[in-house]
């Protein structure tokens, strides 16, 4: 014997598929019992009352206790006292931008500077050791020599403060 399967007879096994699982599951799902643990839990939650009482300005006027009022704590020797930052983290974040930017900046400007200065020294050196003129050299060259020379340890201790600027802000 030959079946043909046809979309109708799909749809009626599908459904009475259906059915059967439903009879199934509702008969299953019987109430089920708490154990003896979990039922005397709901009965002490039911029977527990609250224990705070609510104090009222009656109950102040009636009480036989003094109020004392304490004065505020007076402050350790060495404690700081912390004041809070009113400006928001966005704020402080672009402060600490524009701060590290300016000490970059001004870093590279010491650079440049003790560079330029370092060869102008070592210019004026060569003249000196160029010039044929011994007055001239002892009094003119050898006085820009040293005033350049103060410059330039003037310029490298601008430079170094310029990093150490530099190094706190990245450190933060």
């Amino acid at each position: 014997m030959r079946i043909q399967v046809t979309p109708a007879l799909l749809v009626m096994i599908f459904a009475a598929t259906l059915a059967a699982q439903e009879t199934t599951t509702t008969t299953a799902s019987e109430p089920k019992k708490d154990s003896a643990l979990v039922t005397a839990s709901k009965k002490s939650k039911a029977t527990k009352k609250s224990t705070t009482k609510v104090i009222t300005n009656a109950d102040v006027k009636k009480s036989k206790g003094k109020i004392v009022v304490l004065p505020p704590k007076a402050k350790i020797a060495g404690e700081e006292t912390t004041v809070k930052d009113p400006r928001s983290p966005l704020t402080k974040q672009d402060e600490q931008f524009r701060q590290r930017r300016i000490a970059e900046e001004s870093l590279k400007a010491a650079e440049g500077k003790v560079g330029d200065l370092q060869k102008e020294l070592n210019r004026i050196e060569q003249s000196f050791y160029d010039e044929d003129d011994s007055t001239y050299r002892d009094e003119v060259i050898q006085k820009r020599f040293e005033q350049t020379r103060r410059q330039l340890d003037d310029a490298q201790k601008e430079l170094s403060d310029a990093r150490d600027r530099l190094t706190q802000l990245t450190q933060k």
